[in-house]
């Protein structure tokens, strides 16, 4: 499946609205991501679905939704799903938004669900979602 990618903290990234249609395309920007200070991208599906990828260093969340805005809003769940009061923050438009640490997932899984999704377009199996 086409995504196309949007880096939601940076409107200049000239990477924004770019076609991404192989997984080793979308690894690379993923990569090259994760040493700039923690902030959400998008990849906005063809078949009206949308992945929201926290990228934070060795850390990062996922949130599946669909493109209309309508919920479900889920998010995937990390290991450690004990709700302990303590939160990431992602940038968004220069603002830090707060994700509870329990959707907290280690970079390489985060990866791994957005090629997931680049592949077929729906969540992955691979981690249990909770909606928000």
């Amino acid at each position: 499946m086409i995504v196309r990618y949007f880096d939601r903290q940076d409107e200049s990234n000239p990477l924004n609205g770019r076609i991404v249609e192989h997984d080793s395309e979308l690894l690379q920007i993923l990569d090259a991501s994760q040493n700039r200070s923690p902030f959400f991208a998008e990849l906005l599906g063809e078949n009206g679905h949308n992945l929201l990828v926290g990228i934070g260093g060795a850390t990062g969340c996922v949130q599946y939704s669909r493109d209309d805005g309508r919920p479900p809003y889920l998010m995937a769940l990390g290991r450690d799903q004990a709700s302990s009061g303590e939160y990431l923050e992602f940038l968004m438009g220069n603002t830090p938004t707060p994700v509870p640490r329990r959707y907290g997932l280690p970079l390489e899984l985060v990866k791994e669900i957005a090629v997931h999704f680049r592949q077929t377009g729906v969540r992955s199996p691979s981690v249990s979602w909770e909606e928000v």
